[in-house]
């Protein structure tokens, strides 16, 4: 159901009802035929603005109709109208007296407000966007901003201005970053402008290593590895100092059946890629943990300990480093990598159960039992998590499964 409020605006009401007062018009200049008219101005005007407050938005309707008759030239019955048209879940029939207020009286904010969203609500997108543009940043009623925020990225994306769209979804995420209405949004405004710049690079430029790249892409999300692999093998072969490439081999090769030979070839890539990009930390990490694995604990440390230097805010080569320092038998040095993990990564159970053996190890018995205790929270909380996203997905098949504790 649409949102509905009454926003008031900084002009008092009783700056309206004199203004009426004083144009009201008199018959045959009787005084007290005046008197009587701007009474009832008044009287209508404050049984209006009672059920606006009221949220009876019927009866003020009634009222403010009234009242525009009774007084057409005042802009704040006229955008008080069109603020209870729109809070009745009647946007279109708001746009008449907004677009009077603001001829009456142009700086009139609130009549901008209502006029945009009313605009952009009746399917006037494109008449809608700049008052919406003009409006957000300028808002400080939060409710009226999110409106007009999600309308207007809504707008831009219906009249084909995805770039519109995106400064809207940047305004919201910064003020509503937690909001499901704009991350379901941002969800589709981003995945729109992804595919229309893809479709476009395929048409403009089908046999450029760009166009490769992003089939290869495409290939390694349908879990075609060998095609993929072969598209970006095209990619080398036309830029053969791109970086990144050696590395996504590297990695839909480690995605293969692990046989000692697809262990060296993914080796092999990794290397390649760090001839071309020295500082990789990626690539450093991957050659540790395959090191590890292989418990080379010396070379595992040297790797991670580069993934490291390159990249210090990179906690799974922390994670690694700190885990291949314990098994070589240097606890003592594995803390330092493992806290700075656990700082990064707060709610990371792994951090936490690394961190909590190498304090066992080193013989500090209570802070690997708080430790410990965290891991089990952290696991917990992962794994409800984990199951809540599963359940909003697919419904409730079968109990998850309960991990074991990491290595």
């Amino acid at each position: 159901m649409r949102e509905r409020f009454f926003c008031t605006f900084f002009i008092a009401v009783l700056l309206a009802l004199l203004a009426a007062g004083a144009q009201a018009p008199t018959r045959n200049g009787s005084s007290h035929s005046s008197m009587a008219q701007h009474g009832e101005v008044a009287e209508t005007a404050t049984a209006a603005m009672d059920a606006l407050n009221k949220g009876d938005y019927a009866t003020a309707i009634q009222g403010l109709e009234k009242l525009t008759k009774m007084a057409p030239g005042v802009a704040e019955f006229q955008a008080n109208l069109g603020m209870a048209y729109y809070s009745a879940g009647r946007p279109q029939d708001a746009i008449v007296p907004c677009s009077k207020a603001l001829k009456l009286k142009p700086g009139l904010v609130a009549a901008h407000y209502f006029l945009g969203i009313s605009l952009a609500e009746s399917g006037g997108c494109k008449e809608a966007l700049p008052y919406l543009e003009k409006d957000y940043p300028r808002l400080t009623d939060q409710r009226l901003k999110r409106v007009v925020g999600l309308d207007g990225a809504q707008c831009a994306n219906t009249v084909d201005e995805p770039y519109r769209a995106v400064n809207f979804l940047q305004w919201l995420n910064r003020d509503f970053p937690d909001d499901p209405s704009v991350l379901y949004l941002s969800t589709h405004v981003f995945s729109d402008l992804s595919t229309r710049a893809s479709e476009r690079l395929l048409h403009i430029a089908p046999g450029s290593y760009q166009a490769h790249q992003l089939y290869a892409e495409a290939l390694k999300v349908q879990g075609k590895i060998a095609d993929a692999i072969a598209e970006y093998r095209k990619v080398l072969a036309m830029a053969p100092r791109l970086p990144g490439i050696h590395y996504q081999i590297g990695r839909l090769l480690l995605a293969e059946e692990r046989d000692s030979a697809t262990r060296d070839a993914a080796g092999r890539e990794f290397e390649e890629e760090l001839q071309i990009s020295p500082g990789d930390a990626a690539s450093e990490y991957e050659l540790g943990e395959m090191a590890r694995q292989a418990r080379k604990w010396d070379e595992a440390i040297e790797h991670f300990g580069r993934a490291v230097k390159s990249d210090p805010d990179f906690p799974q080569a922390l994670i690694g480093l700190g885990k291949s320092l314990v098994s070589a038998g240097r606890a003592q040095e594995a803390v330092e990598p493992l806290e700075a993990a656990v700082k990064l990564t707060p709610h990371d159970p792994v951090a936490h159960y690394q961190l909590s053996f190498a304090y066992l190890r080193v013989g500090r018995q209570e802070e690997a039992k708080q430790q410990l205790a965290i891991y089990r929270e952290t696991h917990d909380q992962q794994q409800r998590f984990s199951q809540a996203i599963r359940l909003g997905i697919v419904g409730n098949l079968s109990q998850a499964q309960t991990d074991e504790p990491p290595e």
